[in-house]
């Protein structure tokens, strides 16, 4: 094995440094100086940094199908010096070639101009540091996987050409199609299945500044496992994303992770992930991206969350800390900010957050909504966050007394930072140890046995494995089990691709052709602690009677990483024209009784794709009150139900995905029945372009209570009849429904009261107003105290550019809980003031003893908008067609307004639409591209009290623009005259190609 020589420690950002700002009490006027930056809370004790992760796989298992890095076929220097770019790309090539050969997994392959299959396959990297010098291409549904005592690692040397310049330049691309030589390259999207990086470490050294680690997309069974991405000075360690991301740590980066939706339009799911150290923000949310993160980090960044801008969001935060963050925890865009298109009420209510058990210490707010800058904070500098939300949220639903709101609610209380340790304990183990696995290739080759050739049953050789050794490895490869694999209470059973290890059943095979009586694959006993991961399951076409897996674990155990055949539910007959066989999904006509089927048990679920669209339903939960937890899982194009819970307690359903599709419109999304304290978090209910026909609703429920539903996708623009369901919950016993498809959260029989809020909001009436050079503007700073207690020594400080000076006026210093204070802010700008600036505004209280900030920031604009342009307008004489509007038009250099040539002093009449503070007249006249036949002089009138006043005039003009300053009109002003005095020097003709008036209404 290679020996990757000592490692050298990853560095480590120190926390952003932190500016005191002048401060205000009552009415005093203060002379600012320049904006100092954002204010957080002191920092708090820390919780333990995050240390470099283990390696999770130590040694390498046999698999004559894998690729191994190193093999004489892909030699490697694996000392971080030598450029191993050339070896790790053809291992992956060949990893793609082999799978495309055996065409196991395969989906598109056939069809799509794909001529291979695509089910990819698995590189083995051992322990060592591998140079890489260019971008490295991951095939679709190629893994590459680390062994070693220390995981390996992927180094882009220092100032590696190409990874200058932008953000684009990445060092592993997930692609969309299998290796084919000299095939056009694109990156994957909604036909992208299986990619992953597991058990290994990206560093990226210094002079890369446009470096990203990963750029991960794609559709389902994607993951990003066990890695350590130390990004450094590069731009970002993870760029789009899909599926999976676990156990992984971004250390550095201008950012940690630039977040989209995965396609096409699917979650993405962090589990027990750590961003430390980024220079901007932790996480940067792009187009549609719907996040769940659960137990994450975000330390040590000006920013943990942060919104593009214009865009709507789906963020769910659970069981998370945010530590030493000297901004906003989140920051996300004003709902009504976001541009609506055609149905903008229903856009907008995509944008939503659910925050969830989190907590935040020595952070500057938990959340601020842009442009707006409204910012909630928590009750005190470390606070334990129970429920916020932002967007629709609905409580009762279904009851006599539902209730609407639909905004910010923060609910939170004080919290020692010590106790956030426990929300960061995972319900997800690690891998058993390699040392114990047992082969089953090898195990049935000592006994003289050949497993996994797909024409011969392999049941008796699994099943003695199994009885025989705890954890049972198998490779890839497809495998015949003729009975039920029945699993012992500490039986692992142990992939590494789903989508090229498969355990199939004989087609009609015996015990499992009766639907009244389901024989599952794969069985696991009451209580048991089993780990079943990695694998597809198969079960064939004439197996009425099938189960994938009968699960009754208990709480401890795993079930991951886990697929079925990909099968579409196919009518009896179809219409010309619909997909045929050219579309492999379509021409499977079996049947199955389940697909995944819970009996009594419980555990976690992880990364799952349960695509046997014949069975009953695709995941089946029943009789159970065993905690369980699923995450990422993908139930799709079932003919009847996707999800069913019959008989559930004590479960949480993290980013479901269900799909109808163009057979499959008749499919309910989820149906419980006796159902209670269950969670859904971040739901997609999802229904393609193509459905033939519409549903009343997406989750039906009968006898059912404590069902909480937080953030639902239901919204699509197009095919509105079929596309989007009736409702997004309907009582299939009263008939009462919640018609609304986006909601924030939905609660249904909730017991206790609604949750209070806590902490204090800061909103400015305007964040943005215009003051004139020479005058005085402003604005109203309203702070509200939502408890616990009082808070008292109410102040605000501000900091503007020099020579601005701003007045705050606080009604009151002390605001017991449920209290807002109006803060009336003025400022006033100085006379020689030309650029836009900004008031930084900080409002600083005390609760508990604890002094507490919160920074407003203000917009001026010191120059007003044109009044002119569009206002009404009449001349005293037109010539020919050169009509008066054409001098508010808004071009400078077309089309002019002339006087008649009888008129020796022409005019022009202007109505600004209401009253006006004015501050200078640009006048654009002549002829284009001469300096000549520019109007000589003019007055301009205002009309005060019923009488024409002069407010300004110029005379011996030869420029275009003609600037006259108005600041010395009276206040209020709504017409407007100018008169031409010496329109032009020759004719007496004025020529006037725009009139603006610059001011405020």
């Amino acid at each position: 094995m290679i020996q990757a020589p000592p490692r050298r420690a990853a560095g480590r950002r120190p926390p952003a440094g932190r500016a005191r700002v002048g401060v205000l009490a009552g009415s005093l006027l203060l002379a600012a100086t320049a904006v100092a930056p954002a204010v957080a809370a002191p920092p708090a004790a820390a919780l333990t940094r995050p240390a470099a992760s283990t390696s999770v796989y130590r040694s390498m298992p046999t698999d004559p199908t894998a690729v191994v890095l190193g093999s004489a076929r892909f030699p490697v220097h694996g000392d971080g010096v030598g450029d191993d770019t050339a070896s790790v790309q053809a291992a992956i090539d060949e990893a793609s070639r082999r799978g495309g050969e055996n065409w196991l997994g395969n989906i598109v392959g056939g069809a799509r101009n794909v001529t291979v299959g695509d089910g990819g396959g698995v590189v083995f990297v051992p322990e060592g540091r591998y140079r890489l010098s260019r971008q490295v291409d991951l095939h679709a549904s190629v893994r590459l996987v680390g062994f070693g005592a220390e995981r390996p690692e992927f180094v882009l040397g220092e100032s590696t050409p190409g990874f200058q310049d932008g953000n684009q330049s990445f060092l592993f691309a997930a692609l969309r199609r299998p290796f084919q030589p000299d095939a056009p390259r694109s990156f994957g999207n909604n036909d992208t299945f299986g990619t992953g990086l597991v058990n290994l470490d990206i560093r990226i050294e210094p002079g890369n500044p446009a470096a990203v680690a990963v750029r991960f997309s794609g559709a389902q069974m994607f993951v990003l496992q066990d890695l350590d991405i130390h990004v450094g000075t590069g731009y970002a360690g993870i760029d789009h994303n899909a599926n999976l991301i676990q156990r992984v740590n971004v250390y550095g980066g201008t950012v940690g992770m630039l977040a989209f939706a995965a396609s096409p339009g699917w979650q993405t799911t962090l589990l027990d992930t750590t961003f430390t150290g980024q220079r901007e923000a932790a996480v940067k949310l792009h187009t549609d991206s719907k996040l769940s993160l659960i137990r994450n980090r975000f330390v040590d960044s000006p920013a943990g969350i942060v919104a593009t801008a214009n865009q709507t969001q789906r963020l769910y935060v659970q069981d998370s800390v945010f530590e030493n963050i000297s901004g906003a925890a989140i920051t996300l865009n004003d709902s009504e900010s976001v541009a609506g298109g055609g149905e903008p009420e229903l856009f907008r209510a995509q944008n939503q957050l659910n925050v969830v058990d989190t907590g935040v210490t020595g952070t500057g707010a938990l959340l601020t909504t842009v442009p707006s800058g409204r910012t909630w904070v928590g009750p005190g500098p470390s606070y334990l966050v129970r429920d916020a939300t932002l967007g629709l949220r609905v409580d009762d639903a279904l009851g006599d007394t539902e209730r609407r709101t639909d905004g910010v609610l923060v609910s939170a209380t004080p919290a020692a930072p010590a106790s956030f340790a426990r929300l960061l304990r995972t319900d997800a183990p690690l891998p058993p140890a390699t040392g114990g696995w047992v082969n089953v290739v090898e195990y049935a080759a000592a006994r003289g046995v050949t497993v996994g050739t797909g024409t011969s049953d392999d049941h008796a050789v699994f099943q003695r494995a199994l009885d025989e050794h705890d954890t049972v490895y198998v490779p890839m490869g497809r495998y015949l089990i003729g009975d039920t694999l029945r699993l012992r209470p500490q039986n692992n059973l142990i992939g590494l691709h789903p989508r090229q290890t498969w355990l199939k059943l004989p087609d009609g095979a015996a015990g499992f052709t009766d639907p009244d009586r389901p024989k599952a694959m794969v069985q696991t006993p009451p209580g048991g602690r089993n780990q079943v991961t990695g694998l597809g399951l198969d079960s064939a076409q004439q197996t009425a009677g099938s189960v994938q897996v009968h699960w009754r674990s208990g709480a401890q155990s795993y079930l991951a990483d886990i697929a079925t055949q990909f099968v579409k539910w196919h009518p009896e007959q179809t219409a010309p024209g619909d997909p045929g066989a050219g579309d492999p999904g379509y021409q499977y006509r079996g049947r199955h009784k389940y697909s995944f089927w819970v009996q009594g048990g419980g555990g976690t679920f992880a990364n799952i794709w349960s695509v046997a669209g014949w069975a009953d339903n695709g995941f089946l939960v029943e009789n159970t009150s065993v905690r369980g937890r699923m995450y990422e899982v993908s139930v799709e194009h079932h003919e009847h139900r996707e999800v069913v819970l019959r008989r559930v307690r004590n479960w949480q359903l993290h980013a479901l995905q269900t799909e109808d599709h163009i057979y499959g419109w008749r499919s309910q999304a989820v149906e419980l029945d006796d159902v209670h304290d269950v969670l859904f978090g971040n739901t997609v209910f999802f229904r393609v372009a193509t459905v033939q026909g519409p549903y009343p609703y997406a989750v039906g429920l009968r006898d059912s209570s404590g069902i909480v539903i937080r953030g639902t996708r239901g919204y699509r623009p197009d095919n509105v009849a079929n596309t989007r369901w009736g409702a997004t919950v309907a009582d299939v016993t009263t008939g009462r429904t919640v018609p609304e498809i986006e909601v924030a959260y939905l609660g249904v029989g909730v017991t206790g009261a609604t949750p209070g809020p806590a902490g204090a909001h800061v909103a400015l009436d305007a964040p943005e107003i215009r003051v004139l050079p020479g005058r005085t503007g402003g604005t109203v700073l309203r702070v509200r105290n939502d408890g616990p207690g009082p808070v008292t020594a109410v102040t605000v400080g501000a900091d503007a550019p020099a020579g601005w000076q701003v007045r705050a006026r606080p009604d009151t210093a002390r605001l017991p809980a449920g209290a807002t204070t109006p803060v009336a802010v003025s400022v006033q700008v100085p006379a020689d003031a030309v650029t836009d600036g900004t008031v930084r505004l900080t409002v600083s209280f005390t609760r508990a003893g604890h002094r507490q900030e919160i920074a407003q920031t203000l917009r001026v604009g010191v120059t007003g908008e044109n009044l002119a342009r569009g206002a009404a307008v009449r001349a005293s004489s037109v010539l020919s067609g050169n009509v008066a509007a054409n001098a508010v038009d808004g071009d400078r250099t077309g089309a002019r307004w002339i006087s008649g040539s009888a008129d020796p002093a022409p005019t022009l009449t202007l109505d600004l639409g209401g009253p006006a503070e004015l501050q200078r007249l640009d006048l654009y006249s002549g002829v284009a591209g001469s300096e000549s036949l520019r109007v000589r002089a003019f007055r301009v009138e205002a009309l005060v009290d019923g009488a024409w006043t002069t407010i300004g005039s110029a005379g011996a003009n030869t420029a275009s623009p003609a600037r006259v300053d108005l600041g010395g009109a009276p206040a209020g002003v709504r017409q407007v005259r100018l008169v031409f005095t010496e329109p032009s020097p020759t004719d007496g003709l004025a020529r006037i190609f725009e009139v603006e008036i610059h001011g405020l209404r």
